[in-house]
């Protein structure tokens, strides 16, 4: 269902459980970025009702998962620390059309695909018994959030456009997705 054509490198999961207050810095910082993407969504199309309305209830879900994991930072003596940037997502996003309305779509679609992409990455982070209990527990709470904004996402995506028109333009999207995981060298950080 996630339209990912890869899988995450095999070797990203142990890096990721040998640092996990990198891992957890990250993904407060993902968060963070999620939150403000919808953000910039909202303010970028506020003509757009639908995209408005489906945006605002990511917003607030985003917004809860940042104070989560600075939470879950701060009862382990961490703090949120740099933005370290996510080459994963800035490589992603120079698909992205300069010219409107194709803009939309694709930054629709690229953010659905960094969804899918954390979810698959929730999946693994809850399943590894080298992770502390309590974190996947947290990991595999947010498994279904992360998938329902992917689809959120293609949704408004096909309010907005033909099916057709989507669905093409995801898998071409997908592909450099695909190409992008496999070039990644395994960095504990929660797209690395």
């Amino acid at each position: 269902m996630l339209c990912l054509k890869t899988s995450t490198n095999s070797g990203w999961i142990d890096v990721a459980a040998a640092n996990m207050p990198a891992i957890m810095r990250d993904h407060a910082h993902c968060e963070k970025k999620a939150a403000l993407n919808a953000l910039n969504l909202i303010m970028r199309y506020p003509d757009k009702t639908e995209l408005v309305r489906e945006v605002i209830t990511i917003l607030e879900e985003e917004t809860a998962h940042f104070k989560l994991m600075v939470g879950e930072l701060a009862q382990r003596g961490l703090n949120l620390g740099l933005d370290k940037g996510n080459p994963y997502a800035q490589q992603l996003s120079s698909v992205v059309s300069k010219q409107e309305p194709m803009r939309l779509l694709d930054l629709l679609l690229v953010d659905c695909l960094i969804e899918a992409r954390s979810c698959e990455r929730f999946t693994l982070l809850a399943a590894s018994e080298a992770i502390p209990p309590d974190l996947r527990g947290i990991y595999h709470s947010l498994m279904a959030s992360e998938e329902g904004h992917f689809m959120t996402f293609v949704e408004i995506a096909k309010t907005y456009f033909p099916h057709d028109v989507v669905d093409k333009r995801l898998e071409e999207i997908s592909d450099l997705e695909a190409n992008i995981v496999r070039s990644l060298t395994n960095q504990p950080a929660m797209h690395g």
